[in-house]
């Protein structure tokens, strides 16, 4: 998409039409809403979402954005038959629930991600085609991402080549992404080892 996401980060994603946010008691939330923006609150505000069993089973959601993630809210999720695009941003959580439930996700967004250290959750989203993650500042292993047999486009960033992020421990993972075909790969490499030899040989693969 040519135009501009209000998010810069996510630019090149292009922008979300419709998004529908602000419902915090979420029985409330349109019939008919496709993509729904839960965000975080500022404290002062004291707002909180309520209700997120109303969102059980909806099969018009498409698109969630939202800062926080536990067990209860994925469970949920993992019941909207037809979820494509989830966003998690702004987080500062620990560690993240396990997302394989997720059956039907196929655009992942993790942005601004400050405390989580490792990425295990990522592991059998099947049906992933695209994973861009921003600012996970602990980025280490990338071996889950090897798991993601369907992927076609990922982005990484962490921060880096700025000297916020610490180096990842390996390209080599990447290599094993049979059906990648974009790769943007930002990120500092242990002891510098930037040899990416092996992702020559991977046929499918346009941009580097």
């Amino acid at each position: 998409s040519d135009k501009k996401c209000p998010s810069p980060p996510c630019a090149h994603l292009g922008v979300l039409e419709g998004e529908i946010w602000g419902y915090y008691d979420l029985s409330q939330v349109p019939k008919g809403t496709k993509i729904l923006s839960l965000s975080t609150p500022l404290k002062r505000t004291k707002l909180s979402y309520s209700n997120w069993s109303a969102l059980r089973n909806n099969d018009e959601i498409e698109a969630i954005k939202l800062s926080d993630v536990d067990e209860e809210r994925i469970d949920v999720l993992s019941s909207l038959p037809n979820l494509k695009y989830l966003k998690i941003s702004c987080n500062k959580q620990n560690e993240f629930p396990d997302l394989s439930t997720l059956k039907s996700l196929q655009v992942l967004v993790l942005a601004s991600i400050t405390r989580v250290d490792n990425i295990e959750f990522l592991k059998r989203l099947s049906n992933l085609k695209t994973l861009y993650i921003w600012d996970l500042n602990h980025l280490y292993d990338l071996s889950p991402i090897a798991e993601l047999s369907g992927l076609q486009e990922l982005f990484l960033s962490n921060g880096g080549m700025c000297g916020v992020g610490k180096p990842v421990k390996s390209m080599e993972p990447l290599s094993r992404l049979l059906e990648l075909e974009y790769l943007h790969f930002g990120v500092t490499v242990e002891n510098r080892n930037y040899d990416i030899s092996p992702l020559l040989h991977r046929k499918k693969l346009k941009h580097l």
